[in-house]
């Protein structure tokens, strides 16, 4: 499972709930960090939360924990091609992150991958349906793999309410019938899930928790 999308979509935050939620099914699962673009949210900053679940993390270490270059290439390369594993890659924002998967191409295309393209329609770049077709088509092409489905992560953070999340899902629902892919499910924060119920959308509800932090906060 590929998760990409645009800087600030949430991403990294779906990736890491996704990974938690697979361990339930699956004895080995883990969580490959690639995200060279956005210096606070990594999945490396979970890692610990992550082992503890026993989900394996692929993440630079030490010293070299924040660089922007993919380092550990050949692990990764086993894991890609290891069956064991149920794998989840969290990979940049945009297409510049993209480029780094495009690395991983010929290890991926024929396995049985599924890319998502996490849009959250509040953040620039993705406030309408060509926006957000525009940046699909430019991951497909800087990685050279295939957009498979959308999830839809409508929120605007603290301030996020139910008419924030409908409004929102609305849109991406109109950017992914323009793509001709299906919504694989919408991102709701579980302080939702008393409110927002699965009857309320169509597609199926991912709650999630919050694991990433600025550090500032």
């Amino acid at each position: 499972m590929i998760f990409v999308g645009s800087f600030g979509s949430g991403k990294t935050e779906i990736a890491i709930n996704y990974s938690i939620y697979c361990r339930k099914s699956y004895a080995k699962v883990a969580i490959v960090d690639l995200d060279i673009v956005n210096p606070y949210f990594r999945t490396r900053e979970a890692k610990d939360t992550l082992n503890f679940k026993d989900i394996k993390v692929i993440a630079p270490e030490g010293e070299m924990a924040y660089a922007d270059l993919p380092l550990i290439s050949p692990e990764i390369k086993g894991l890609i091609q290891n069956p064991d594993y149920c794998l989840i890659l969290d990979v940049g924002g945009d297409d510049v992150g993209a480029v780094v998967l495009g690395n991983f191409r010929y290890f991926i295309k024929d396995l049985d991958y599924e890319m998502l393209l996490v849009v959250n329609s509040y953040r620039p770049f993705t406030q309408s349906a060509p926006q957000i077709k525009q940046m699909a088509q430019e991951i497909e092409n800087t990685s050279r793999l295939k957009i498979k489905a959308i999830v839809s992560n409508p929120n605007l953070s603290s301030q996020t309410d139910e008419e924030t999340i409908k409004k929102g899902h609305i849109l991406i629902k109109q950017a992914a019938q323009k793509l001709e892919v299906p919504v694989k499910f919408i991102c709701i924060d579980d302080r939702f899930s008393k409110k927002i119920r699965q009857e309320n959308f169509k597609e199926p509800i991912f709650y999630i928790k919050r694991f990433m932090h600025l550090p500032w906060n």
